[in-house]
């Protein structure tokens, strides 16, 4: 183990970015270990969802982007870090090292720890002013940072509706499945990342109240739990860039393969990889935010009764 020199202050203030990460029904489907000054993200097994994420696609997704997040957070502090996917080929739980270096963080990095408070998933329909164009490439070039590709689907494509009721279906059922149970007293049933949406005008569809939303696809190049990792790591940071300009989002982990017929593939004849995020893209209205776990308790796999003698205890 690294001797640390993170205060308690700081360690809190990594950990409060990594928490702040979308997760599925908001289940925050992971743990934290420190070494020294170094932080695990690991997988909560207890968490998951068995039925509606068996080969546990979505948390990987969740914990990639809890890792960005947190880099964010080592970003604020000065800190540059080294991210490695599946160190540990003994413990395919541990998802991500995040791994203190010398090097000075991304330049960009600190301005989106301070988006992090302000992300938001939302299935409200969104205001009549579009993403601007110079906006969605920058949210492109988020993802290709993070070895992932943002396409856009223009709202003239076939399939466009498809993919768009797609990530509307998603969020009802998340709704729906928030209000019948909360995952614990912590995280509660009303959540503001899937609030129930705001007709503009009584009796009318939240379909129908907005216009046509930017669609995306976030593709990886193959379909391993590594790209799982890669896709969690560039949404969370498309998320949040879309943020500093006002742009909101909600989604959906949904493979294809190959990408739907309207993704532009790429200029070089690649087939595009797997589409492992359909986003539904605007400017959002301010929301809540959502209800998190406290800090003591992603110090711990949920269930494993770890207490101040405990291993996660120890490593603090």
């Amino acid at each position: 183990m690294n001797p640390p020199n993170l205060t308690p202050q700081q360690r809190e203030r990594i950990l409060r970015a990594a928490t702040s990460a979308p997760s599925k029904h908001n289940t925050q489907p992971w743990w934290f270990r420190w070494d020294g000054d170094d932080l695990e993200v690991h997988a909560d097994v207890a968490r998951a969802l068995p039925f509606g994420d068996p080969e546990m696609r979505e948390v990987h997704i969740a914990c990639g982007a809890a890792a960005f997040a947190a880099r964010l957070g080592y970003a604020s502090l000065g800190t540059g870090t080294d991210v490695a996917l599946l160190p540990d080929d003994a413990d395919p739980h541990l998802m991500v090292r995040l791994s203190v270096t010398d090097a000075v963080p991304d330049v960009r990095f600190e301005t989106l720890y301070w988006s992090l408070p302000s992300r938001r998933t939302t299935r409200a329909p969104f205001r009549g002013t579009p993403v601007p164009p110079q906006v969605v490439g920058e949210l492109c070039e988020a993802a290709a940072d993070e070895q992932a590709a943002l396409r856009l689907v223009a709202s003239e494509a076939a399939d466009y509706g498809q993919l768009l009721d797609l990530v509307r279906e998603a969020a009802d059922l998340e709704v729906w499945q928030m209000s019948r149970r909360a995952v614990d007293a912590a995280t509660p049933a009303t959540s503001a990342e899937t609030p129930s949406a705001v007709p503009a005008e009584p009796g009318q569809t939240a379909a129908a109240a907005e216009r046509p939303p930017l669609i995306a696809t976030l593709a990886t190049p193959t379909d391993t739990p590594r790209d799982w990792l890669v896709a969690g790591l560039a949404l969370q940071r498309v998320l949040v860039t879309g943020v500093r300009y006002g742009a909101t989002a909600s989604f959906t982990a949904r493979p294809f393969v190959p990408a739907p017929p309207s993704v532009e593939l790429p200029a070089d004849g690649s087939d595009g990889g797997v589409v492992q995020v359909v986003l539904r893209c605007g400017v959002g209205r301010v929301l809540p935010a959502t209800p998190r776990r406290d800090l003591a308790d992603v110090l711990t796999p949920s269930g494993s009764g770890a207490g101040p003698a405990g291993r996660c205890a120890t490593s603090r």
